[in-house]
């Protein structure tokens, strides 16, 4: 039987900590089709933290596809979010990797909010 602890850094909705992500953005991206993302290649299948979009609701965890990247099951769903979740980025890129904290202003709302993705290791 899972603890209070474990499930709070479980994959369940509104955890504390998400699975981590193979690479984070550094740069305003297109969600669509394999690319470069802090000097390595993204491809389908990837967990990428996207952080960095000039349209700041875009921000969140994707899948990378040969088309459109989609939300990741764990970051789809407004009640996914809560505030000081931690996302772990995977020591690959030359600025991404690290853990990032997330922080936003009144309630959550996938689609509408606009969340920062903040470095913290």
């Amino acid at each position: 039987m899972a603890t209070a602890q474990q499930d709070r850094f479980s994959n369940s909705p509104g955890s504390g900590v998400k699975p981590p992500v193979r690479l984070a953005t550094t740069a305003n991206i297109t969600l669509n089709a394999a690319q470069t993302i802090d000097s390595v290649a993204a491809v389908a299948g990837d967990r990428v933290l996207v952080k960095d979009q000039t349209d700041g609701t875009e921000n969140g965890i994707y899948e990378v596809a040969a088309g459109d990247w989609s939300r990741v099951a764990d970051y789809n769903a407004s009640s996914d979010v809560v505030a000081g979740m931690l996302v772990p980025a995977a020591a690959e890129g030359a600025a991404g990797a690290g853990i990032y904290q997330v922080t936003f202003t009144g309630a959550f709302t996938l689609g509408t909010t606009d969340p920062t993705f903040t470095k913290i290791v």
